[in-house]
């Protein structure tokens, strides 16, 4: 069996059917499909054992208390008997060729991992746009001194993170020592986490800038409710901490590469302080995201780079409008980004 193709389900009731039937109708057929239904409370565990009824032999249906993203992962990962990984996530679909893409990339290359390009899928809005591409397509990296773009990419941004556009040689993923049960309560930027260990094992990774994967994005706002635990769980210190120690293994600690880092990390806290503030319901409630203690999440080396060239001016100027509650500049900050997306559509 060359695939195996590991679905978390939780609560994915009115995704489920879209889901499978994108891997069912693939026109590469070597295949498993493992379910992990992580403590539904809807029909998803039951449209699980249906397909399971209507697939003998192609579905496996693994049932669990829910336990969260990540054990639902692993678990998925520990019952996988294919060669290579997928990971698709159950309210996401993949485009009809998907695996056999990469199984043409696996066998031209010997790929240990293909990542992928993916499509953006809006709703309520049904529109859609392609990711923009990462490296030029079929851009092959063998060896540690040809992968540094790769960790230069995750070290700086977010666009190697996810899981889900990624196929990976299971034994990548069989043999990762992590200890995820250190992990598994927060499930923010696990994508990034459990990526670490395959990628720094592969020996060759292929990117493909092809669009395989169909991310639904659902319109929602924010929570205008100030809940610190929340924004903590947000920043998922750990997992930056052991992005941080990867570093040190790739031999990536450089002063450069330590600007960047940092960037990401301070550029990550302002935007979720935006995210947080432009949601806030009035006076009240922006003076009690001010009043949140953001610099908890930078340590004295964070602040160390957060006057780096790494970091635009005008980040600079929010970061220390936001550290030391300057509440009439945000102000002014946010009126002149509401004017220059205003301007943007043509408003």
């Amino acid at each position: 069996m060359f695939f195996s193709v590991l679905v978390p389900v939780y609560n994915a009731e009115p995704f489920l059917k879209d889901c499978m039937d994108s891997v069912l109708r693939q026109s590469e057929q070597d295949f498993e499909i493992i379910l992990v239904n992580d403590g539904s409370v809807d029909g998803g565990g039951m449209i699980c054992d249906r397909y399971r009824a209507l697939h003998a032999g192609k579905i496996k249906v693994l049932h669990q208390p829910n336990r969260g993203l990540i054990s639902a992962r692993r678990a998925g990962i520990n019952a996988a008997e294919g060669e290579y990984c997928i990971f698709l996530d159950a309210d996401d679909t993949l485009e009809p060729d998907a695996l056999a893409v990469i199984r043409e990339t696996i066998a031209r290359e010997q790929a240990d991992i293909v990542v992928f390009n993916y499509y953006n899928r809006y709703e309520p809005e049904f529109t859609t746009a392609v990711a923009e591409a990462v490296f030029a397509d079929n851009t092959v990296f063998r060896g540690e001194a040809e992968k540094k773009p790769v960790y230069t990419e995750m070290i700086g941004s977010w666009r190697l993170n996810n899981l889900c556009t990624k196929a990976i040689r299971s034994p990548l993923v069989k043999q990762d020592d992590t200890p995820y049960e250190e992990y598994a309560a927060n499930p923010h930027t696990e994508d990034l986490l459990q990526s670490l260990y395959p990628v720094t094992h592969a020996e060759t990774i292929v990117y493909r800038s092809v669009p395989l994967y169909n991310y639904r994005r659902i319109q929602q706002s924010i929570s205008t409710r100030v809940l610190p635990g929340k924004i903590d769980k947000q920043f998922n210190d750990a997992v930056m901490n052991r992005l941080r120690a990867y570093m040190t293994l790739w031999g990536m600690d450089t002063p450069e590469q330590l600007e960047r880092f940092h960037a990401r990390k301070i550029n990550g806290l302002i935007t979720l302080f935006w995210q947080h503030y432009r949601a806030a319901d009035g006076d009240e409630e922006k003076r009690a995201m001010m009043d949140y203690p953001w610099g908890t999440h930078l340590d004295a080396e964070d602040l160390k780079y957060a006057t780096s060239a790494a970091l635009p001016r005008m980040r600079r100027i929010q970061l220390d409008a936001i550290l030391h509650h300057k509440k009439h500049k945000l102000d002014w900050i946010a009126r002149i980004g509401e004017i220059r997306m205003r301007a943007s559509h043509g408003e």
